[in-house]
């Protein structure tokens, strides 16, 4: 009973990944904040990896599906790309966006910085954070620099947004 017990744990622990807090404060942001915030969100690993961006003046949104003024333009589902013009052809059935998430910059106060380790590799998290600690999103970022950065242009888009009317 004991062998079993301590055999089920080291599976356990095997398997098991670390976070640990990694403590950072948001500096000044070093280029355009939008570019840096699309590219960190793209590089993320694939499993983690939206399939489309977008970067606005008030709201980061991303998910699964297709961009909402993405133009359709034919009969299969697929998308192309022909002269530099991109269109999402379909089977006739509307194409929607799905599990999008819209981060607002104003509601984001913090984001919190994870290193995590694990078998599968070692990654840092960021965690956009509201003013009561809701986590908003986890966006997988492979090295520190990078991660600091994606933070320092949260923080500078979070700075932008005008006060509330």
């Amino acid at each position: 009973m004991k062998a079993a017990l301590s055999v089920s744990l080291s599976a356990l622990m095997l398997t098991a990944c670390v976070y640990v807090p990694a403590e950072y404060t948001a500096g000044p942001v070093h280029g355009d904040p939008k570019k840096i915030v699309e590219r960190i969100m793209y590089e993320q690993p694939e499993s983690k990896r939206p399939q489309y961006v977008e970067v606005h003046d008030d709201y980061l949104e991303f998910g699964e599906g297709s961009p909402p003024d993405l133009p359709i333009c034919g009969s299969v589902a697929a998308a192309m790309f022909t002269g530099g013009i991109s269109c999402l052809v379909h089977h006739g059935q509307d194409i929607n966006k799905k599990d999008v998430t819209r981060l607002y910059y104003r509601t984001m106060v913090e984001a919190k910085l994870l290193d995590r380790t694990s078998l599968k590799g070692h990654w840092y998290i960021v965690e956009p954070r509201t003013a009561q600690g809701r986590k908003l999103a986890d966006v997988y970022v492979a090295d520190r620099k990078d991660a600091e950065n994606f933070i320092d242009a949260l923080m500078a888009l979070h700075a932008a947004v005008p006060a509330t009317e």
